[in-house]
């Protein structure tokens, strides 16, 4: 059977089944399940006849082990114990924070796991960014700076579980020759004209970070709009899929990748720098190689698409996602990409 072309609603309806089927690990009463996002994993709200409200994840096949998401559940259950609030992972039944289910329809069983609903609001999104007055955006991303900064604070000095196992986010990852996302000159929208271009600037981010040194902190890695909830004055952070070892740059490159599309960039910057200064100086040296790590950051986006041809959802979006990156790796490739990091 081959899943990745079956409709996105035939897709959806057999992953629907199978997460209805891996609830039964949990103890909640009578439970419907209802799409919220597909994109790396299918994720599910799920409301209980009781009323309680949860979700859902039903991970995408091979992409984490079960050693990495019962890790990925440690960083986030100790950032919850000192005050970084982070999911609640619901544990089944038997005590662990992952089952896994099958179904006829799917090609291969899925790990799944649950977390207790959080309200809020996404800012935003990372295909569209961020729309707002200058003031507000700055204001979203001193609080996302500050938690940032939290949160590695928090992992520098963190006591591991052994085994802990996570991805990184390097040189290799994300421009090597077999990155994690997928191999970003191989996307079919790319053009004849463009793919040269895009080729040429992997070689000088390659050539740029491996001279930045090793990728050693332990980061969220994820930040975008999709992944931040805004609840009143509240804002919380959720989607730890990606947390692994990286540079801080690179939390700030992804987490304000975005505000290239939707304008705001250099005051999203300047707030996202002045929350994580209010905890721990940010490394002026990485500071430095932001256009550099932005660049890695839009190829890696770039290959998404190319690993994952299951997800109908990025289909119309390709072409723009060629010309944008294309037009990125030009203005880096002649000294005009980037902004000031002076703030």
């Amino acid at each position: 059977m081959n899943f990745a072309a079956l409709e996105q609603d035939e897709q959806v309806a057999r992953l629907s089944r199978l997460a209805s089927r891996a609830l039964s690990a949990w103890a909640l009463p009578s439970p419907q399940v209802a799409l919220l996002k597909y994109r790396e994993n299918a994720v599910f709200a799920v409301t209980a006849s009781d009323g309680a409200r949860a979700v859902l994840r039903v991970h995408r096949p091979r992409y984490r082990s079960d050693g990495d998401i019962r890790s990925e559940v440690a960083w986030m259950r100790a950032l919850d114990a000192v005050g970084i609030s982070t999911p609640t992972v619901i544990d089944t039944r038997m005590g662990d924070v992952l089952t896994t289910a099958a179904v006829d329809g799917v090609p291969e069983a899925r790990q799944c796991d649950v977390m207790a609903w959080i309200d809020g609001q996404p800012p935003g999104s990372l295909e569209a960014g961020v729309a707002g007055a200058d003031q507000a955006v700055r204001a979203l991303y001193l609080a996302v700076g500050e938690l940032a900064a939290r949160m590695h604070v928090h992992a520098a000095s963190w006591k591991r579980p052994e085994p802990f196992t996570r991805p990184s986010w390097d040189v290799e990852t994300l421009v090597g020759d077999d990155p994690t996302f997928g191999r970003f000159w191989e996307l079919d929208a790319l053009t004849n004209a463009q793919r040269p271009i895009v080729l040429l600037a992997r070689d000088r981010v390659r050539e740029r970070l491996a001279a930045l040194g090793p990728a050693s902190a332990l980061i969220h890695g994820d930040l975008v709009p999709d992944n931040i909830l805004v609840d009143g004055a509240v804002t919380r952070i959720i989607d730890f899929d990606d947390c692994g070892w990286s540079w801080v740059g690179f939390e700030l490159a992804t987490s304000i990748f975005s505000l290239q599309i939707s304008g705001g960039f250099d005051v999203g910057l300047a707030g996202y720098l002045e929350g994580y200064r209010r905890v721990r100086s940010f490394p002026e040296h990485e500071l430095a190689s932001l256009p550099d790590l932005l660049v890695a950051r839009g190829l890696s986006y770039l290959g998404w698409p190319v690993g994952r041809p299951e997800i109908h959802s990025m289909r119309p979006l390709l072409p723009f996602l060629a010309e944008s990156i294309t037009k990125m790796c030009q203005l880096y490739l002649t000294g005009a990409g980037g902004s000031d990091t002076s703030p």
